[in-house]
């Protein structure tokens, strides 16, 4: 692997982060709803690079900066366990399960949805 790939991942990762605090001050930093979006947006995104990435083949830099760099600096699995615990402590356990079960089964959703978009437009 060459230093290009890194360089892209970092890249790509700096875009994601700054769109996700971007999204964060916009929509309310305070709210786990953010994380919740950013998630999702990310998954769908991941699902719709993915299904691209195999079309086309191995194109390792196209990955480093989308997939790895943009989408894993988008999304962030580390503050959505810690809004879940905030909301466990603050004795919300409706909120606390549906924010689990909308992160979990949302991306899962969205990814296949990006699989099927791809589709939409690639035929």
């Amino acid at each position: 692997m060459s230093v290009y790939f890194f360089v892209f991942v970092a890249l790509g990762g700096g875009l994601g982060c700054f769109l996700r605090a971007l999204i964060s001050f916009l929509l309310g930093n305070h709210s786990p709803w953010p994380t919740l979006l950013v998630n999702l947006l990310g998954a769908l995104l991941i699902g719709f690079f993915l299904r691209f990435v195999e079309s086309v083949g191995e194109e390792t830099f196209f990955r480093a900066f989308w997939i790895v760099g943009f989408c894993g600096g988008f999304t962030t699995f580390s503050t959505f366990g810690v809004d879940l615990i905030k909301l466990f402590q603050s004795d919300s356990i409706f909120y606390c399960l549906s924010y689990l079960l909308l992160n979990l089964i949302g991306t899962i959703i969205c990814i296949f949805l990006g699989f099927r978009i791809f589709s939409l437009f690639h035929g």
